[in-house]
């Protein structure tokens, strides 16, 4: 038996992970990487646990490597094991999505490398679960027709955007619906640049979309970015079906990210209502306001079309992001403000996710 059948989980071909570039603090120490969020620093490092590590680069398999290793099998082995847990090897053998073309693994190589650092076969079993992942964006103006298409460049591989309004002038933004695409449906536009951007993408309208409830398999995620005030049947349907949903806002200079709701279990948009209500007793006749994106300028939309993609996709890899049981704010100076919040006691979706939600703006 070989030492990976012991370990299962340790790389078949070791190789250091090329992202994290290996420099020499001084004849003891090794640091990988540069950056303070995921620099690793190896102390005391005698010679011949240096060589081993340097020989790392994929081209061995884990028997050959400690075979060949100047330490003792033990020690060797405990060398592996310190680098695999500090999350600073790959497995060489991993093979590419073979139904990707040439362009579009190069094309995708730095999203592959922050992928990478998510376990050892180089970020392919990360982006092979965003290809198998759906998601239905409601509302393709400035910044849901920018999510649509980011989520598809990210490797997102199917992708239903929800929006017949017609595309105007104001609604053409760099990364977003361009000039060709006034006079036509939002919708049709958003989907034509993802595919442009994305050949691979499984990409449609709204128009052709299966409904939510009649049997087809439903999306992974739900974004909200509304052009039109948020259907309250639209929100009850997506808690009663126990689908995750993001609300994304860009209204009067600033953009909003969040909540996540996970029905049953984070803070549901009613819940907002009732921790607001309950801090300014007017917000009941308040809280039902106009969707759009009133004075959503350029480089706003662009900031909350990133962000609410990002943690889109920190939800749909598995993590648990910030706007689950929270909110970030983007104010009109540019600053970030995160907020959290907890589900309401009197609100009954933590015992019932079937409960009616109300809309907040």
């Amino acid at each position: 038996m070989g030492l990976r059948d012991a370990h299962p989980g340790w790389p078949a071909r070791p190789r250091l992970k090329p992202i994290l570039r290996m420099r020499a603090r001084d004849s003891r120490t090794l640091q990988f990487g540069s950056h303070p969020a995921r620099a690793v620093v190896l102390a005391d490092v005698e010679p011949p646990v240096r060589r081993l590590i340097e020989a790392l680069d994929g081209t061995r398999t884990l028997d050959q490597v400690i075979a060949t290793s100047e330490l003792d099998p033990g020690a060797a082995t405990e060398t592996i094991k310190l680098l695999a847990v500090r999350g600073l090897l790959d497995d060489a053998s991993v093979r590419p999505d073979a139904t990707l073309t040439t362009a579009e693994r190069e094309r995708l190589r730095p999203d592959l490398a922050t992928l990478s650092f998510s376990g050892m076969d180089g970020g392919i079993g990360a982006l092979t679960r965003r290809r198998d992942t759906q998601v239905r964006i409601y509302g393709a103006g400035r910044v849901g027709a920018q999510i649509a298409i980011l989520l598809a460049a990210a490797g997102i591989g199917h992708l239903c955007v929800v929006d017949p309004g017609t595309t105007r002038n104001d609604d053409v933004v760099p990364g977003g619906l361009g000039w060709a695409q006034v006079g036509s449906p939002r919708e049709d536009g958003a989907v034509a640049l993802a595919r442009a951007q994305t050949p691979s993408v499984n990409a449609w309208p709204g128009r052709t979309a299966s409904g939510l409830g009649d049997g087809a398999q439903g999306p992974d995620l739900v974004v909200l970015a509304p052009m039109e005030p948020l259907d309250p049947l639209l929100i009850r349907d997506l808690a009663e079906r126990g689908l995750p949903h993001l609300l994304v806002t860009c209204q009067e200079g600033c953009g909003g990210v969040g909540p996540l709701v996970l029905p049953g279990e984070t803070a549901c948009l009613d819940c907002l209502d009732l921790t607001r209500g309950d801090r300014d007793p007017g917000w009941p006749a308040l809280r039902i306001r106009p969707g759009g994106e009133a004075a959503c300028d350029t480089v706003l939309s662009a900031l909350v079309a990133s962000l609410a993609a990002g943690h889109a996709l920190a939800f749909l890899d598995g993590g648990k992001p910030a706007v689950s049981n929270g909110t970030v704010d983007i104010l009109p100076d540019r600053r970030w403000r995160q907020r959290s919040w907890q589900p309401h006691p009197r609100c009954p979706c933590s015992r019932n996710p079937q409960a009616a939600l109300t809309m907040v703006a």
